[in-house]
Formats: C-alpha cells, sequence, structure tokens
C-alpha cells in the first residue's frame, strides 16, 4: 500500500485528478451530541487504529460529539481490500472550503483508498488533528 502511495504523490501535476470533496454524513435529528474539546479529538486521532482488530465495522464510533457548536463525525473509507486498507478520517461534518474556514477548521486532501487504488478526498478536519491525519 505504501508504494501505491508513494507512486501517486510522485505523479506529475497533470496526470492527477482533483481530489473528491467529502460531503457531510447524514446525522439523526434525536442524536444529541455531547461538547467536546481540542484534548478529547486529539486523544481520539492520536488512538492507534486497527481495522483487523475484534469489533466489526458497525461497532466502529461514527460521531465524537459537537466541537465548537459543529458535529465532529469519524467517516472510514475502504475499497477493494476491506478492512485491511480501512482508513479513518475525523472531521467536521461541514464541506471543506469556505464553510470549513467559517467553522476553524482546515480543508485539507487526504489519500484514501479507491477502486484497486488511491486517491485523494478533501476533508474538512479540525485544525488539531492536522498533524496526525495524512
Amino acid at each position: 500500500m505504501l508504494a501505491i502511495l508513494t507512486a501517486l504523490l510522485l505523479l506529475p501535476a497533470s496526470m492527477q485528478r482533483d481530489p473528491e470533496i467529502a460531503r457531510p454524513e447524514l446525522l439523526s435529528s434525536e442524536d444529541v451530541l455531547p461538547q467536546i474539546d481540542d484534548a478529547a479529538v486529539l486523544a481520539f486521532v492520536k488512538k492507534p487504529f486497527d481495522p483487523r482488530s475484534g469489533g466489526r465495522r458497525h461497532d466502529w464510533p461514527r460521531t465524537l460529539g459537537m466541537l465548537r457548536g459543529v458535529p465532529v463525525v469519524i467517516s472510514y473509507t475502504c475499497s477493494d481490500l476491506c478492512p485491511e486498507y480501512t482508513r479513518r478520517i475525523v472531521r467536521y461534518n461541514v464541506t471543506a472550503g469556505p464553510e470549513c474556514d467559517r467553522v476553524g477548521g482546515i480543508s485539507k486532501d487526504i489519500v484514501v483508498p479507491r477502486g484497486i487504488g488511491v486517491g485523494k478526498a478533501r476533508y474538512c478536519i479540525p485544525a488539531v488533528t492536522e498533524p496526525w491525519q495524512q
């Protein structure tokens, strides 16, 4: 997988496609999300994620809570070799770009599995998590 990621990053800019913009998750209006702070989000992001561990995919957390009034959700992306190459992205539940800027997030392109390869997707992530989400 590392070789594929490296090859993608070394492609000339003219051959790379624009990143897909991640859409917000559909959340239930009945969900009451707890208030969280930067420390809680950072602790979760720093916690190792092993998609092959004993838990089942539907047991993986989908939300963390409300950070500065914005829902923080966890997206899991996988492709042809699941669960081995599953990626976990902790993000604000808003679209990358101006809306992300407005809530204090960072729009970041992250390499994720696609088909039998990888591609970039743009997410709105909490600023405190930027160094740990590649």
